[in-house]
């Protein structure tokens, strides 16, 4: 079986359209919106190799403002600090609830010196029961 050839296009914006690039073809072409840009690549593709628009597969990488690319790269980067976080928080949490069940202290009891109710007591208590027993 024959594998695809697979073309990059480059689309970034030219006023108001987004001007697609494919650079192994050295051609580009324009569509209105991002949604058209596979679609024009796809298109000027056909036309430049006299083929089919799904003879060949399509990668788009839309270029954006550099300021904004960072911005976007440094807001996943703290997203991910952010979930390792909460995840390390939660297992704390969970930790001095049971200490404290593990001291004798009830749901209610554990809840009121924790500031939180009986039944989120309840809920970390059996999600680290859960997690001990099944750790991933």
């Amino acid at each position: 079986m024959s594998q695809r050839k697979a073309y990059r296009a480059n689309a970034r914006r030219d006023g108001r359209w987004w001007l697609v690039e494919v650079p192994e073809l050295d051609t580009v072409g324009q569509a209105r919106n991002t949604a058209e840009v596979e679609e024009v690549a796809r298109e000027v593709i056909a036309l430049w190799l006299d083929v089919e628009p799904d003879a060949f597969d399509v990668a788009v990488t839309f270029e954006i403002p550099e300021n904004a690319r960072e911005a976007w790269e440094e807001s996943r980067r703290r997203e991910a600090t952010a979930r390792t976080e909460s995840e390390a928080a939660a297992q704390l949490a969970r930790r001095a609830v049971a200490t404290l069940r593990a001291d004798g202290l009830t749901y209610r009891d554990a809840g009121a010196v924790l500031g939180l109710s009986a039944q989120r007591v309840q809920q970390l208590a059996a999600s680290g029961a859960t997690r001990a027993n099944n750790p991933s």
